[in-house]
């Protein structure tokens, strides 16, 4: 069961990074996206805890670990032209602070690698505690790996694009799909 819910997860993470609304505008419905999104998490957590806190966490996934935009670190630090405003969120000033104390460029190379783990990371750190699953932390940490090396296996095999259908032929798309299928076997 844990690799149908895998696959079942790998495509609302596709469907919910735009997937499959170039055909079917009406699946482009951010607000029908997300009742979906936290429907299925409350059902994945319902029997873990409680009803209101499984609710409570399916939000609290939804709108901190799915929604956050990651709009620049998906190019995983191959873009030499952003800038501090590229990185809207509250970990970029302490992830700055430890990159100006070692002296190294920001926004660029591994700075993606350590943003991505904060932006994934973090949020996943309630859900770790209040239900007592490490799983969660390891869904968190896993946001970094799985976007990088989708780029290197890209660069690696090139041909690739040609080979996967149209809504997995890129390396942010092949991560969506890679990284829902990791949340769905895990949360199982």
């Amino acid at each position: 069961m844990s690799l149908i819910n895998g696959i079942l997860w790998a495509v609302l993470r596709r469907w919910y990074g735009g997937g499959f609304d170039e055909k079917y505008k009406w699946l482009g419905n951010r607000g029908l996206q997300t009742a979906v999104m936290i429907t299925a998490v409350f059902i994945a957590l319902y029997d873990r805890t409680i009803w209101w806190a499984a609710l409570v966490l399916a939000v609290w996934i939804q709108f901190q670990f799915w929604s956050r935009a990651v709009g620049e670190i998906l190019d995983c630090g191959r873009s030499e032209v952003q800038t501090a405003e590229s990185y809207d969120r509250w970990f970029r000033a302490p992830l700055d602070w430890v990159y100006d104390k070692l002296g190294k460029v920001k926004y660029t190379g591994f700075y993606d690698w350590w943003y991505g783990w904060l932006r994934y990371g973090l949020p996943m750190i309630v859900p770790t505690v209040v239900l007592g699953d490490w799983r969660f932390m390891v869904i968190g940490l896993a946001g970094s790996p799985i976007y990088h090396g989708s780029w290197r296996l890209f660069e690696m095999f090139p041909g690739l694009v040609a080979k996967l259908p149209a809504w997995g032929n890129e390396p942010k798309t092949l991560a969506e799909l890679v990284y829902g299928f990791v949340f769905g076997v895990l949360i199982w």
